[in-house]
């Protein structure tokens, strides 16, 4: 049995979000992977098809969930007048391809 547990995988549940920030005029851009095992997984945020530096990126770190998987959180500030197209990708053992999911501008 607790080969078969360190053999699973998971796909995670990806999403894509934005949340006005209180008291400003600016939004946070968020890609949630939640459900994620085993725990090493690939999300990456784009702008207009170009990746965001790290730099402006907030989270990235992997955290353990109550269930024995993992999540994983990217944000990024923006202003509330940007007309950008805003991606997430992820890539997981799990699944076979890459999940690009798109926030329109």
């Amino acid at each position: 049995m607790e080969k078969n547990n360190v053999l699973r995988k998971v796909t995670p549940r990806v999403k894509l979000f934005r949340k006005p920030l209180p008291d400003s005029q600016g939004l946070q851009i968020s890609c949630l992977a939640t459900g994620v095992y085993p725990r090493h997984i690939n999300l990456s945020l784009f702008r207009d098809d170009q990746p965001v530096d790290d730099d402006q990126i907030t989270g990235g770190e992997i955290l353990p969930n109550g269930d024995g998987t993992y999540q994983m959180r990217k944000s990024l500030l923006i202003s509330a007048c940007e007309g950008h197209k805003y991606n997430c990708t992820m890539k997981h053992l799990s699944f076979g391809e890459k999940l690009d999911i798109t926030l329109g501008k």
